[in-house]
């Protein structure tokens, strides 16, 4: 395990400060175990994301891959989805993980078809002005989504709306009596980018319901939204950090219909719902709210993922149910609480670079780790079919007893289940050698004696060849050394 000094520095290196040219994102935090391991694989030596440690195997996980997006520099950055063994199913290279780096990658739905969305950009301290892609299912780009009226978007949030239009935030210095950081939230027509609805938090939330001090010689990030969802009835649950409330914005005025925490709580909160420094706030089906409540923003109190009972009516907010960190620490920034299909939590807990799922009843079902100091801000449970438009490589090593080995993969094909091994003196005189179930995101196999080339095909669940690499020819033997 990292000792406090290596993790430090570590943290020092990532997150430079902003005057370096670089900005600090993630707070320090509690050590959550070893350093990021870089994956390495034979067929794709460009892609090094994070090894992920899946420390409680799933048993009893809802259906989908788990979507992270880590950042940092002990492992390749980058959109990243893996399988319940922690396997990558695809990974997409982001930034730097310092000065540039992705966030807030998860799959959503765009003119009634899947989608994969994220934002990438350049971080400031606690947020960011970037842009966000949208891919189809082959991974190709399709749009990005730009803010407009001369502000960049932040990588807190994108939500595409039933409409076709995506609601994000963004991050205003505005100079009052000293310089304010503001909260903006715009819904804009993807296909278009206009601008249909912007809301300005300095209009409806005041400066004194911040819960952070006034800083010296910088902007007062005093509310600092993290997410954004849309009720029902069109109006908007936002979630503030900073002043350690919820509000339900109403969508044809901007006013604040109420406040759920905080200062100013329209609310009367359970001690046991009690939250602070929170992310992720969602209305669920069933009524109740979910938010990631990370407690704090110093080591200390546990982080929860909570489930709170509001009754509008009474005005009062009690615990439902809560699914703490299985190791009991504190994440002191980002994170996110997912309600599963069928009633399990996925929980992605920011700072401590690792993901957990509970049942209904708090048991751990699966708790994956990647790596102290590379944290991703959410980390997401989703169903999702990738077809991706590259074909699958192909990679040709010599092997210890003189026939090679050849290596297969396919980045973010999710359909295949099986490799075809060809192999012959040609490239054009290529033959099936042996068939070979798929084992994770690089498959091996031996070929049955020494050949000149091969390639490989992608077998579906029904023996169906769904792609095929191009040739690959063995290595040149070394001359033996006479010297």
């Amino acid at each position: 395990m990292a000792g406090p000094v290596v993790v430090l520095a570590a943290l020092a290196l990532l997150f430079a400060s902003a005057t370096a040219g670089s900005a600090q994102f993630m707070d320090e935090g509690e050590s959550s175990g070893a350093p990021p391991r870089p994956s390495h694989f034979v067929t794709r030596p460009d892609l090094t994301p994070p090894v992920v440690d899946v420390e409680t195997p799933a048993n009893g996980t809802a259906p989908g891959y788990v979507f992270l997006a880590p950042y940092g520099r002990g492992a390749q950055g980058g959109p990243l989805i893996v399988d319940d063994t922690g396997q990558p199913v695809w990974s997409q290279p982001v930034g730097d993980g310092v000065g540039q780096f992705g966030m807030d990658f998860k799959a959503q739905q765009y003119q009634g078809k899947p989608v994969l969305t994220w934002w990438q950009g350049r971080p400031h301290p606690g947020y960011g002005s970037g842009e966000y892609v949208i891919t189809d299912q082959s991974y190709k780009q399709i749009a990005t989504v730009r803010m407009g009226n001369n502000l960049q978007a932040d990588l807190h949030e994108l939500v595409i709306t039933p409409r076709d239009t995506a609601l994000v935030m963004a991050y205003n210095t505005v100079q009052l009596d000293r310089p304010v950081t503001e909260g903006v939230i715009q819904e804009i027509d993807i296909a278009t980018g206009k601008v249909l609805f912007e809301w300005h938090s300095l209009d409806h939330v005041g400066l004194d319901e911040s819960t952070v001090p006034v800083p010296e010689g910088k902007p007062h990030d005093y509310v600092h939204l993290n997410s954004i969802q849309e009720t029902a009835e069109g109006d908007l649950l936002v979630s503030a950090r900073h002043t350690n409330a919820l509000y339900l914005v109403d969508r044809e005025t901007g006013a604040v219909q109420w406040r759920l925490g905080g200062k100013r709580s329209d609310f009367q909160v359970a001690p046991e719902a009690a939250f602070a420094w929170q992310h992720d706030a969602r209305w669920q089906p069933d009524g109740t709210v979910t938010l990631f409540d990370n407690a704090s923003d110093r080591p200390g109190p546990v982080s929860r993922a909570l489930a709170l009972g509001v009754d509008q009516q009474a005005r009062k907010v009690s615990l439902v149910k809560a699914f703490p960190h299985p190791k009991a620490t504190t994440s002191v920034s980002q994170s996110s609480h997912q309600v599963l299909p069928g009633g399990n939590h996925f929980v992605g807990w920011g700072s401590q670079s690792n993901f957990t799922e509970f049942d209904a009843e708090g048991n751990v079902v699966m708790h994956g780790e990647f790596g102290d100091g590379m944290p991703s801000y959410r980390a997401f449970r989703l169903p999702w079919v990738g077809t991706p438009s590259e074909p699958p490589v192909a990679a040709l090593q010599p092997g210890a007893d003189g026939a090679p080995t050849v290596y297969a993969s396919w980045n973010g094909a999710t359909e295949v289940r099986g490799w075809r091994v060809l192999a012959g003196p040609a490239a054009d005189q290529l033959r099936p050698v042996a068939d070979v179930p798929r084992s994770g995101f690089e498959t091996a196999a031996a070929l049955p004696a020494p050949e000149a080339f091969a390639a490989v095909e992608a077998l579906d669940a029904g023996g169906n060849v769904i792609g095929r690499s191009a040739p690959v020819q063995a290595p040149a033997a070394v001359p033996a050394f006479a010297g």
